[in-house]
Formats: C-alpha cells, structure tokens, sequence
C-alpha cells in the first residue's frame, strides 16, 4: 500500500490528537509508573488546544502519514537549537507509527521524508532524541545510516 505524507494543517487538530492519545501509549504505556502520570503527559502534549496553538507556530510542523487511513504522524522543530552549542537545525521531536503498521518500512519512509526535506532546506544539523527504553528506535537508527550518542 502507498504511503502519503501530508503536512498537517489546523483542521487536522483532531487528528493528530486521536492519533496521539492511541499511538503514543501503545508503544510507551509500560514505561509509566501510572495510568494517571502518563494521561499527563499526554494532554500536555496532544489535548485539542495544546496541538491548535502547536499548528499555528510559524517553526513549528506537524505531518500526517496516510495509507487508506491516518497510520503515524512527526512533529518537526525547523529552527532548534542544538543542545549544549549555539547551532541551529531541524529537530524531529516526534515520529510515531501505528504498531499495526510496523515491519511495513512506513517509519523509514516518514524519517527519509524529514532528512529530504532538511537537507533540500540547507539545514547542516538534524536530529532527534530517542528514549533510552525505545528498543525499536535504536535498531532502527544504526540500520539506517545515523549515529546514536
């Protein structure tokens, strides 16, 4: 099946919301201590008004990875600092997939996306942070040419 990445727009605030709220902690639920911590961090990061306001930030895109239906989204920061200098670049602070689509080679398609799009922008630094307990990530990065620190 196609994937088509799409960047999102503010009528796509439900979306990525949905899709945060059921992505998010089928892969990261077990890293938290509780049910209540966790639905935290999830409404400070994909409640309706908080991803609204994300939409509108001028350095600030968010993208839609689509088949026949929604199926994982990123979040990308253009102009971050990089940390500990005084260099700017694109930060990928988000990359989820639904699990039902892994093993499909979406998320590599999703990541190239990024790195093309970085790398088209004259951008001389792009990265991401990845939890240490994300087993998938750390396999993923080294297959696909990028150091890990």
């Amino acid at each position: 099946m196609t994937l088509r990445i799409r960047q999102a727009t503010g009528a796509d605030s439900t979306l990525l919301s949905e899709l945060g709220y059921r992505i998010y902690p089928a892969h990261f639920q077990h890293l938290w201590v509780s049910d209540a911590e966790m639905k935290d961090f999830l409404d400070g990061e994909y409640a309706l008004s908080v991803l609204e306001q994300s939409l509108k930030e001028n350095a600030v895109s968010w993208y839609v990875a689509e088949t026949d239906r929604p199926v994982g989204f990123m979040k990308v920061t253009w102009e971050a600092l990089l940390p500990e200098t005084d260099k700017k670049g694109v930060l990928l602070n988000k990359l989820y997939l639904d699990p039902a689509e892994t093993g499909k080679n979406y998320g590599q398609m999703m990541f190239n996306s990024i790195t093309d799009m970085a790398r088209s922008g004259g951008k001389d630094y792009f990265w991401l942070e990845v939890l240490e307990q994300n087993a998938g990530a750390y396999r993923f990065l080294p297959e696909a040419g990028h150091a890990l620190r």
